[in-house]
Parts: structure tokens; C-alpha cells; sequence
């Protein structure tokens, strides 16, 4: 992680791994790892306290084990502002869907 990231740069980088995720260049494990290092910058042990998992759940996760429940998944990501959900899997339908949300999204914010 680059030192002294700004609040607008950690943001970009989410998103850009989170795109990269979406394009399917790597895992839901790679993903956490990626913005645990990169965005973050914290330790296995760090984050796991963070998002109150152990850090053997946490290592569970980040090498896609078939063993992690859908819970624990959530846990692991809502620290980064982040849940699991159901997406599209063509791309077209992934690409109407993000344009659907971002028009009725519009002036609101909704975190």
C-alpha cells in the first residue's frame, strides 16, 4: 500500500479491484486479499480483528476454500463497505443492471 493514501485514492483502488473482480480476472478470495494489502494495508491478523473472524476464517477466505459460509464471507468484506450478492453473469445483463442503478441512484445517496 502506498503511503499516505488519500481517502479519494483508497476509494479508486477499491473500486478498480472491485471492477477487475466483476470482470472475473481473479477470486472473491484474491479480492479481499487484494483490498486488504493494497487499500488497507493491514496484517492477516489485523483485519481479521477488524471484521471479527479469525485470522485462520480470514486465510479460509482469501484461498477460496469451499468450506466458508456465506457469513462469514459477509463479515470478511463489510469492513471494506462491502456485501455479497447475486450478479448477472452475461455481461450484457451485468452492464443493464449497473446502468439501471446508477439512474435510479441519481441524487440519492443511499449508504
Amino acid at each position: 500500500m502506498k503511503k499516505n493514501m488519500s481517502p479519494f485514492e483508497r476509494e479508486a483502488l477499491l473500486l478498480e479491484l472491485l471492477q477487475q473482480f466483476l470482470e472475473e480476472k481473479f477470486s472473491q478470495g484474491t479480492l479481499l486479499m487484494q483490498l486488504r494489502k493494497k487499500v488497507l494495508g493491514f496484517s492477516q491478523e489485523r483485519y481479521a480483528t477488524l471484521a471479527g473472524i479469525s485470522r485462520r476464517t480470514l486465510s479460509d477466505i482469501e484461498r477460496d476454500k469451499e468450506s466458508v459460509t456465506l457469513t462469514m464471507l459477509n463479515r470478511a468484506f463489510k469492513p471494506l463497505g462491502l456485501k455479497l450478492g447475486l450478479l448477472p453473469r452475461q455481461t450484457h445483463m451485468m452492464q443493464a443492471l449497473l446502468t439501471q442503478l446508477t439512474q435510479h441512484g441519481e441524487g440519492h445517496d443511499h449508504t
